[in-house]
């Protein structure tokens, strides 16, 4: 009996496409021209949501294998950095929704919501103020959950 061949494995997208899927996949212009046959144990084995922290799909000795991921460029540094800061804002702005609607509906503000109020808004402007084009010297700071 002999391996039934039902995925392919393409190095230029570095990606496994399923043949069960092949009709969609041309008609998309997206079926890849360098696919090498895998098995579908591979197609299981080396599919994205099993894929090892730090590793990456590739080929070591003409089979699919987990390999090291290569180190970001500077560019995808600043990029990861950049939304990062960005969540880290995100993050505080929803924690203070509460108090910026009572704030808009007129409504007076205790002093420890004063207190929480303008201790997240200095948190804001310091993420903000925050330069990630140096990366990797650059020191986000965690955001608290209260």
């Amino acid at each position: 009996m002999g391996v039934v061949i039902c995925s392919v494995y393409s190095p230029s997208e570095n990606a496994i496409y399923q043949l069960t899927l092949y009709s969609e996949y041309i008609a998309a212009g997206t079926w890849p021209m360098d696919g090498i046959d895998i098995t579908d144990e591979d197609a299981n084995r080396f599919n994205g949501g099993n894929k090892p922290l730090g590793k990456m799909l590739g080929m070591v000795n003409g089979n699919l294998a987990w390999i090291d991921e290569p180190p970001m460029t500077q560019e995808q540094l600043i990029a990861h950095a950049d939304v990062k800061k960005q969540s880290l804002i995100n993050a505080a702005m929803q924690s203070i929704n509460v108090l910026q609607l009572k704030l808009q509906t007129g409504r007076t503000l205790t002093d420890a919501e004063n207190v929480k109020l303008n201790t997240i808004m200095d948190y804001i402007d310091a993420v903000t103020a925050i330069d990630v084009s140096d990366i990797p010297n650059v020191n986000l700071p965690d955001y608290w959950a209260e």
